[in-house]
């Protein structure tokens, strides 16, 4: 090869090196969180999935008490859909504690690398029973979520990223002595540490429910840790 040959190639491929360094930032960007339904975590929801299997370490709390849960999320290779599940002990106030789980269905749509994206998805939510500290209209209450994630991120180096999203929903009740529905809005952030590693923060806000028919009566406050298990 002569020089000129040799300056083209080493462009080509120095092109090639960063745009596979833009996508894997792009992924590190998305949702490393596995979303679940579980009652008294913030509903959040990212317009991305993340291939693969991912799991999570979760607090939410607010006035009415906290949760702490683990959860764990599967996603094919092609990302076009993901299912969450989740579980854990809630803690409320004046009212001891139970065991909590949820379960959660997404379709993301957009494009895979696009920087916009939204995804819908459902939901399930509820807790055990038969306690004094819960009575029946509490202890037997059913959530069902209906909404969307939109959401927005952006590459940070060759490996991090950063995701921001909205996570309207319509929130179904059921279940011991009061039956109802809400409307509630969360606002979240994930950050891509690394390509397996990330961190959440949000917030729910919105409708309420007296505290003796379960459900929120408050806003709600969350934190989570995930990992995405797997080569990245």
């Amino acid at each position: 090869m002569n020089r000129n040959t040799l300056d083209i190639v080493r462009r080509v491929l120095l092109t090639s090196r960063m745009a596979v360094g833009m996508g894997a930032s792009i992924v590190a960007a998305g949702a490393l969180r596995a979303h679940a339904q579980i009652p008294g975590a913030p509903i959040l929801q990212n317009a991305w999935a993340t291939p693969g299997l991912v799991g999570a370490l979760n607090f939410g709390g607010g006035s009415d008490g906290s949760v702490y849960a683990a959860a764990a999320s599967w996603s094919p290779a092609s990302g076009r859909f993901q299912l969450s599940g989740g579980g854990g002990g809630q803690t409320r106030s004046g009212k001891g504690s139970r065991g909590v789980y949820g379960v959660r269905v997404a379709i993301p749509f957009g494009a895979a690398q696009g920087s916009f994206g939204f995804a819908a998805f459902a939901g399930l939510g509820g807790g055990s029973g038969g306690t004094s500290a819960f009575p029946d209209s509490i202890s037997s209450t059913t959530e069902v979520p209906i909404g969307v994630g939109i959401g927005w991120r952006h590459a940070i180096g060759a490996n991090h990223g950063l995701s921001v999203y909205g996570t309207p929903a319509y929130v179904l009740f059921s279940g011991g002595s009061k039956n109802g529905s809400l409307f509630r809005g969360s606002l979240g952030s994930d950050v891509g540490i690394t390509p397996s590693l990330g961190a959440t923060v949000g917030v729910e806000f919105g409708g309420t429910r007296p505290r003796g028919y379960g459900g929120p009566s408050g806003t709600i406050f969350g934190l989570g840790v995930s990992y995405a298990f797997g080569r990245r």
